[in-house]
């Protein structure tokens, strides 16, 4: 799956606000911890699957919806499987149990990251009127992801320019060796951008404790409360087929 932060959220259908991202993100959580069925956690997360195309990233959604109908075949086919290995369908079972509970969080912050500018989201959180001492931390996390991926980028390239493997066999039989070549340098290169980050941040005067005006206009529309109204109601049903699902009202 590509993971390129903070794409544009003009080359999609919709544009949708970035506190309805939130509520999404919110509400796909509560349905991880909330509901006990495959149907209602599959029917939630086939709508954020459209979502995410009508946001532009109709390749994105694609694979994720043809992963998601995998898990969900496989699972079928154990629940009606006789006589499989129990140690087989145990490790399946966990798999895919963990597949389905973390796929509407996870699709949720690929939302937001994947098509929302983060000039966006900073406005979004001033119009939110969040204090300015969360909006700096924010702004520096924001431009830190994609940094670090460039970081971590260039030390693989490094390592690979002297042959030095990053396999996860490598990985597993020389756990020592990766930290000397991987993480420590991750670490301090971590630090240096934190702070040239945090210092940028404190030059553009984020840190200032007024209103800061921005190009970026946040307002939110009429699919913005459809949205909201719709992944409420599917929080809320998905609970529900859970919920009949615990005390064996159908299967």
């Amino acid at each position: 799956m590509d993971l390129t932060f903070y794409g544009e959220e003009t080359k999609g259908l919709i544009s949708v606000d970035p506190r309805t991202k939130v509520l999404i993100f919110i509400t796909s959580s509560l349905v991880c911890v909330s509901s006990f069925s495959d149907l209602g956690i599959a029917l939630y997360s086939v709508v954020l699957c459209i979502l995410f195309a009508l946001c532009g990233k109709p390749m994105t959604a694609l694979k994720a919806g043809i992963a998601l109908g995998v898990v969900l075949f496989v699972r079928a086919v154990m629940g009606s499987s006789q006589g499989a290995p129990e140690l087989i369908v145990m490790i399946l079972t966990l798999v895919t149990t963990s597949f389905m509970f973390a796929f509407p969080p996870i699709m949720s912050v690929l939302l937001i990251i994947k098509t929302t500018r983060i000039s966006h989201f900073l406005s979004a959180f001033q119009a939110m009127h969040i204090p300015v001492k969360a909006i700096v931390p924010a702004a520096v996390f924001f431009r830190f992801l994609p940094t670090v991926t460039d970081e971590w980028n260039g030390i693989r390239k490094a390592m690979a320019f002297r042959g030095i493997s990053l396999s996860p066999v490598q990985v597993i039989t020389h756990p020592w060796r990766t930290i000397e070549y991987v993480l420590i340098p991750m670490l301090f290169s971590s630090i240096s951008v934190m702070e040239e980050l945090a210092a940028a941040t404190m030059a553009r005067g984020m840190d200032v404790d007024v209103r800061r005006s921005s190009y970026e206009k946040v307002k939110l529309r009429a699919a913005d409360y459809l949205l909201i109204v719709l992944f409420i109601a599917l929080f809320a049903l998905s609970v529900i087929v859970g919920e009949m699902v615990k005390n064996g009202a159908f299967l």
